[in-house]
């Protein structure tokens, strides 16, 4: 779709996300329907996106707020009236559409306090995904205090109803003793349940324990393939860790050029720790004649923006002797 890594085809983007949508990937179901919101690679249609967003949204997919929007039938932003008065009626889906556009700043002006009301309305009629939404507002302290307790509280009751990213969060909390006792076996449980529904961040996050042990038996196999399916979603942090794996052999077989390939689509993405080993790799390929001679340079340009990007200090210095390597 934005053209990472092969030539930009909307056509093909949206054929892909159907494979996914169709075996019930809610993450694929989301960005097809955006396709058809936004005429990318399929006809207009506002009416199909509604229906992949309900779809997505049944099964736990964090809707933003003009997705949500549409998957209420409003075609657009002048709707947000009746979005309003729907939500004054006391209707859930609309509360919670509409909190999400003041969370994000969508069609309205960015308002925490009003986003976390709309949200606390809606999840007192048991609404899974405002519970979800007031639970992110809890941790982060967005129009209301910050308490980790309380967000803790609000993703259990939606986890417990299968809302996938609900679980996600949820599991975070337990792995980063955030309002629940440090429980690793609890969190690697409850980041499987929403790898089960395809949520790629929970997927990378199993793939770490597995990876580490933490909560299941330590299986290098297991994450790789983990981080793989995460990957496939062009997860950033997955596309780096299956990177290490590729690059040294760990779960799957040894294989640079597939590590540089996949630290090349995370470094894409901004990512500084993908640029730096992408920069190292290149550099080490070059010095075996294993790159292009062009690979010495846009080795250099790598760990240069990786020296901008990052805050860490020791990584400035790593990628700093690596460019003076290459300048000698």
């Amino acid at each position: 779709r934005d053209g990472t890594g092969v030539p930009q085809d909307d056509r093909e983007a949206a054929r892909l996300f159907r494979r996914a949508a169709n075996k019930g990937h809610a993450g694929a179901q989301n960005e097809l329907g955006r396709c058809y919101k936004l005429g990318r690679g399929t006809p207009q249609d506002n009416d199909e996106a509604a229906r992949l967003f309900r779809r997505a949204a049944e099964q736990g997919y964090a809707l933003d707020g003009p997705s949500a929007a549409t998957a209420l039938s409003l075609p657009g932003a002048m709707d947000v009236i009746e979005l309003r008065q729907k939500a004054d009626q006391g209707e859930a889906d609309a509360q919670y559409a509409l909190g999400g556009c003041y969370l994000c700043g969508q069609l309205v002006p960015k308002d925490y306090t009003e986003a976390a009301g709309l949200f606390r309305r809606a999840a007192d009629q048991v609404h899974l995904g405002a519970q979800y939404s007031l639970g992110g507002c809890y941790l982060d302290g967005l129009g209301v205090p910050q308490d980790d307790r309380e967000a803790a509280r609000l993703f259990r009751h939606a986890a417990k109803k299968g809302h996938a990213a609900a679980q996600f969060e949820l599991a975070r909390c337990y792995h980063f003793s955030k309002g629940m006792p440090q429980d690793d076996d609890e969190a690697a449980r409850l980041f499987r349940r929403a790898t089960e529904q395809g949520h790629a961040l929970a997927q990378c996050s199993l793939g770490q324990c597995y990876s580490q042990g933490k909560g299941v038996l330590q299986d290098d196999r297991e994450a790789a393939r983990l981080y793989r399916l995460a990957a496939e979603q062009g997860f950033s942090v997955a596309l780096f860790n299956l990177g290490l794996c590729c690059e040294q052999g760990r779960g799957v077989p040894q294989d640079v050029g597939e590590a540089a390939r996949l630290y090349r689509l995370a470094a894409d993405q901004g990512n500084p720790e993908p640029m730096f080993n992408l920069g190292k790799l290149l550099l080490q390929m070059a010095a075996e004649g294993r790159a292009l001679p062009a690979a010495p340079g846009e080795a250099a340009r790598f760990l240069e923006q990786a020296m901008e990007q990052t805050e860490d200090e020791e990584s400035r210095l790593e990628a700093l002797a690596a460019l003076s390597k290459y300048a000698h």
